[in-house]
């Protein structure tokens, strides 16, 4: 596991150290047993827990839990976990709900930091696919766009070329991702990263990304 993502979730863990998880979890559906902790599927979990597994203060003590299986468990896709987490979590603390940004904040810099991808531990490839996913959490993408501004990196820019030319083709973006993406600032950004990068093998992306932009007026 990449450090800084194993850094992320022991602070996590740290922050929901006072809810112990219950060893066995009540089943909520007919004819079901109750679930072990230990023999659990974390996808099950992902989808269930708090409502048809266990109780609400269950997602609780196992946020760090259906976090760590996110990195760890290819079934379990980051938007299910966070949606999870999100109809659950008024009157968490300050602390805990800002542990699980940062620990989504964590993995958006590490996705940034790295391309192409995907990387190993991280549960998404490509910028478009984690901004979808990070939504489950209902708090919009301006904080992570604003971590992508300050992230003046080969990969970073490499990610927003990929990002422009996604959408071109059809993928779902969030409107204010391409209200940002359309803006002079990411115009410019993809304008000085061409020019550093012409002799790169990316360097088709970022021709690819400036050629949408020119076709569609400035936002």
């Amino acid at each position: 596991m990449e450090a800084e993502v194993a850094a992320a979730l022991w602070q996590l863990e740290a922050a929901f150290v006072a809810h112990q998880a219950r060893e066995v979890l009540e089943s909520r559906s007919p004819r079901q047993k109750p679930v072990v902790l230990a023999e659990a599927d974390p996808l099950a979990l992902a989808l269930g827990l708090g409502e048809t597994i266990g109780a609400p203060d269950d997602v609780r003590a196992l946020t760090p839990w259906l976090l760590r299986a996110v990195v760890s468990d290819d079934r379990v896709d980051l938007h299910s976990v966070l949606s999870r987490i999100a109809a659950f979590w008024d009157g968490w603390t300050v602390t805990e709900r800002t542990a699980v940004r940062d620990f989504i904040d964590t993995l958006w810099v590490a996705l940034l930091d790295r391309h192409p991808g995907p990387v190993a531990t991280l549960p998404v490839g490509t910028v478009v696919s984690f901004l979808d996913d990070a939504s489950g959490l209902g708090d919009g993408p301006t904080r992570l766009l604003g971590i992508w501004e300050y992230k003046d990196t080969a990969s970073a820019d490499h990610h927003l070329a990929e990002l422009v030319v996604d959408a071109h083709y059809g993928a779902r973006v969030d409107p204010e991702v391409l209200t940002w993406a359309g803006a002079a600032p990411q115009r410019e950004r993809l304008a000085r990263a061409a020019a550093r990068d012409r002799g790169e093998p990316w360097a088709g992306d970022l021709g690819a990304a400036l050629d949408v932009l020119a076709a569609t007026p400035p936002t």
